[in-house]
């Protein structure tokens, strides 16, 4: 039983060291180079000196290239650092962020709806578990941008807790067609986190991705 175990681990090490053998790093590939040097002479009659010049040319493009991605990687470095840095100076800053959500805090929350043409518009507002909780009709809307309030009342009546409610916007047109509407939130950023590669902004509970600001000012 104990020689089967040795010979599996045996077998198990000389697998690893074979598939190891597959691959080869710059030290692996001079090293095999200057082995070569030692044993063979370019310059004899059996062997070819084009052969040579090819693997030293190899070893330098080898070497140039694994010199530049370092610097690549270095550079890429310091442009994250010095991003991150911009990024930060926009807390306290009012932006603009693509979103189709209220965010009701204090019985209070806005959307921005931007519109291609005039329509006749409907907001229907769904809590986090995806009940309809509002529904909100503008009437007619005029092109352009267009902000909706909300007083946080569902449609009882009832006042609802502070948080995030998903918007269904529906917009008709005078011809009966239905309208593309964008819309947006206006918010002021608290924080800016930096998470999995990701730049993020938080207002209150909300966070919203860097990629989705639309506007910012002062």
């Amino acid at each position: 039983m104990e020689t089967g175990m040795i010979n599996s681990a045996a077998a198990a090490n000389s697998t690893t060291k074979k598939a190891a053998k597959n691959t080869i790093d710059k030290d692996g590939f001079l090293q095999l180079l200057v082995a070569q040097l030692k044993n063979q002479d370019p310059t004899s009659g059996g062997q070819d000196p084009n052969a040579m010049v090819q693997q030293l040319t190899s070893f330098s493009s080898l070497e140039q290239a694994q010199q530049t991605n370092t610097l690549l990687q270095g550079l890429q470095a310091q442009t994250s650092g010095l991003f991150q840095a911009q990024t930060a100076s926009m807390v306290g800053k009012n932006v603009k962020v693509s979103s189709s959500a209220f965010n009701l805090k204090s019985g209070a929350a806005n959307m921005n709806l931007a519109l291609g043409v005039g329509a006749d518009v409907t907001l229907t507002v769904k809590d986090a578990k995806g009940n309809v909780v509002a529904k909100l009709p503008q009437g007619h809307m005029n092109r352009g941008m267009n902000t909706v309030a909300w007083n946080g009342r569902d449609i009882n009546g009832t006042p609802l807790p502070d948080g995030t409610y998903n918007v269904t916007v529906t917009a008709t047109g005078d011809d009966g067609k239905a309208v593309d509407v964008q819309t947006s939130l206006t918010m002021k950023v608290d924080a800016v986190t930096f998470k999995d590669g990701g730049i993020y902004l938080a207002s209150g509970n909300s966070i919203f991705s860097l990629a989705d600001v639309l506007e910012i000012s002062a």
